[in-house]
């Protein structure tokens, strides 16, 4: 779980908070109270690309850093997958790697997309309302 501290104004962007990295509570190695630590949430911006660098590419949170959605394995194991798919579908690295990017992109930028709204869903400045609204939405479906 992650809260964000009312340091920085809501109005910031996702990268400039600070937020719980683990909740306070009780070591359970120590056994004493332990603090929040807080930790800052880092994210590239939704579409980010960069231009293509012979011979190397990038996969998974390297690729596709966003703020925590629940995706960043699923993103990791399709990266590898696709990947191996393009190196094996090319005979040219240059080639495979760029087939590999494209999709990477597209795929990447969905996934930001979603991983920004429910950010501001959680620690935006309607939370926990705009969270609320959301599961109710989904009930309603």
């Amino acid at each position: 779980m992650a809260i964000c501290s009312t340091g920085p104004p809501a109005s910031l962007p996702m990268n400039s908070r600070s937020c719980l990295a683990k909740p306070s509570g009780v070591s359970l190695t120590k056994k004493r109270v332990v603090p929040p630590v807080l930790r800052p949430l880092h994210a590239l911006p939704t579409g980010h690309r960069w231009d293509r660098v012979p011979g190397v590419t990038l996969i998974g949170d390297a690729a596709h850093l966003t703020g925590p959605n629940g995706e960043g394995a699923n993103l990791a194991m399709q990266d590898g997958a696709e990947l191996g798919e393009a190196l094996a579908a090319h005979e040219d690295v240059e080639a495979a790697l760029d087939a590999y990017e494209q999709a990477m992109f597209a795929r990447g930028a969905r996934s930001a997309a979603e991983g920004t709204e429910l950010f501001e869903h959680i620690f935006g400045p309607d939370a926990p309302h705009g969270l609320a609204r959301e599961f109710s939405r989904h009930e309603a479906a």
